[in-house]
């Protein structure tokens, strides 16, 4: 198949599939008489796997790094201790992004807290603030029914007026 055809299974751009290549995450494709590229169907299922990875949050370099330990695997003729040594990378690499997104949910579940408190106030208040103005410097002296501080001086601790 051609890199169009490609490109339209896989559900990436055409631009997609050469970076891939360029990057080294697909193999150098064979050419035609008249230059075009032809991929055959593993190319598209190495492009779907890259695909499903990033939507997992792999990085391309931990994409590249399994899809290497995937190829190994597969031609290593040699004992089962072998083997099995390359799959352990494959899921150290899987437990260390599982960590990473489990540290990403913690930061987001810290940041949804104060969110989710300005946003019940003004509710509460049936103000109509935006709630990002009260978020970005809640220390600004907010008073009452959301005042602002007139005097223009910046009252996060740390800074001086000049």
């Amino acid at each position: 198949m051609r890199i169009g055809e490609l490109s339209t299974k896989a559900g990436v751009n055409v631009q997609t599939i050469r970076f891939y290549e360029r990057e080294k995450l697909l193999r150098k494709p064979g050419r035609t008489a008249s230059g075009y590229r032809t991929f055959q169907e593993a190319d598209l299922e190495r492009v779907r796997f890259i695909k499903d990875s990033q939507q997992l949050g792999f990085t391309l370099k931990e994409i590249k790094d399994l899809l290497e330990i995937h190829e190994s695997a597969k031609s290593i003729v040699g004992s089962p201790q072998t083997k099995s040594e390359e799959w352990e990378k494959a899921f150290r690499i899987a437990r260390e992004r599982l960590e990473l997104i489990n540290q990403k949910i913690a930061f987001l579940k810290v940041l949804k807290r104060p969110l989710a408190a300005v946003l019940e106030q003004l509710r509460a208040e049936q103000a109509m603030v935006c709630p990002a103005s009260l978020m970005a410097r809640p220390e600004a002296g907010r008073t009452g029914k959301h005042a602002r501080s007139d005097s223009g001086a910046d009252s996060r601790p740390g800074k001086k007026s000049a």
